[in-house]
């Protein structure tokens, strides 16, 4: 198995200005962009982990140790770096609350976008995801490691 990521985070924005006679636009780009190749050096990633859950309260990521389903075959994926992560809250009232390798609160409707493409990576051995019972969210980790 091989593996090739892309991270793309574009901001967009346009101001306009209305004076009495002349009209004056503001145009504000900023873009990060980082493609992964297959590999365990800087800018390379060898697993990716998806889920798209349901908070039972303290949700926790054993970096070292995730269990997940691939082809319908119950299968673990162990990180031993962690290169992007991305958590999307999905939940309209309920905030998040991130902790271990990568710390940030997530309101509802919010994004968390972390990336270390550098040759170590992350390498705490877990996160955890908190927020109350039900709240709804998707989360993605991109780093180097095995499925097993």
């Amino acid at each position: 198995m091989s593996l090739s990521a892309e991270i793309l985070c574009r901001i967009v924005g346009i101001e306009t200005d209305t004076a009495d006679i002349a009209t004056n636009t503001r145009v504000t780009k900023a873009e990060y962009f980082r493609a992964l190749s297959d590999g365990d050096g800087a800018n390379q990633a060898q697993v990716i982990y998806s889920d798209a859950r349901t908070s039972a309260g303290t949700d926790t990521f054993q970096l070292s140790s995730l269990a997940d389903t691939r082809d319908g075959a119950s299968v673990t994926i162990a990180f031993t770096a962690a290169k992007v992560l991305y958590i999307e809250n999905t939940d309209a009232t309920r905030t998040l609350t991130v902790t271990g390798a990568y710390t940030g609160s997530v309101p509802p409707g919010g994004v968390l976008l972390a990336t270390n493409p550098t040759a170590a990576g992350t390498t705490a051995s877990s996160l955890f995801v908190a927020s109350t019972v039900g709240a709804t969210y998707k989360i993605v980790i991109v780093g180097e490691g095995s499925i097993v």
